[in-house]
């Protein structure tokens, strides 16, 4: 089914792919006339078999989710699924598309975890060929990591004075006994 064959009352799937994707389905609430897509056509100008055919045209349909209508512009008319924000937001009238496009992003993912090794090593070795290649480079990571050791040091001293400095106060502290 594509958005033009869809009527009030049909599901609406959007995926939203954010930090922490989340599915909503709602209902088509209703749906505009299709017609041909902004900036497409140049007043006065016929666009000839594409115009006639209105295989480039796009569809406005309102959709209710969660209890809101949440309008969607610019549907591609014989497209069953569609992105918005940069392909942040997949919507779909057909629930197949839908699984498709979660099982897209689960591959993805999978994808991506299997690669974090290979990043890791890469930002570690990346690291040491830039202090070959750069002296002044290596010189700040030197000093960056002898200041980081002295902090260390400096914090082990303070746990250590916090210690004795613990047990003198209970040494010269009367009991009440």
């Amino acid at each position: 089914m594509d958005f033009i064959s869809i009527g009030a009352g049909s599901p609406f799937y959007v995926l939203q792919k954010s930090d922490k994707p989340v599915l909503k389905i709602g209902t088509v609430k209703s749906k505009g006339e299709q017609r041909a897509p902004y900036n497409t056509q140049t007043p006065g100008v016929f666009n000839g078999l594409a115009a006639m055919s209105g295989q480039n045209n796009v569809i406005d349909i309102v959709v209710t989710l969660d209890g809101s209508d949440v309008p969607f512009s610019n549907l591609p008319v014989n497209s069953e699924s569609s992105t918005y924000n940069n392909g942040g937001t997949f919507v779909s009238c057909s629930r197949e598309a839908t699984l498709q496009a979660v099982d897209n992003m689960i591959q993805s993912s999978k994808k991506a975890l299997e690669q974090v090794g290979y990043h890791n090593s890469v930002l570690e070795e990346g690291e040491k060929m830039l202090e070959a290649l750069n002296p002044r480079y290596k010189e700040e990571k030197d000093r960056d990591r002898s200041i980081r050791s002295l902090e260390e040091r400096q914090d082990a001293q303070d746990k250590k004075l916090d210690k004795i400095l613990s047990r003198l106060d209970e040494f010269f502290t009367p009991s009440k006994k």
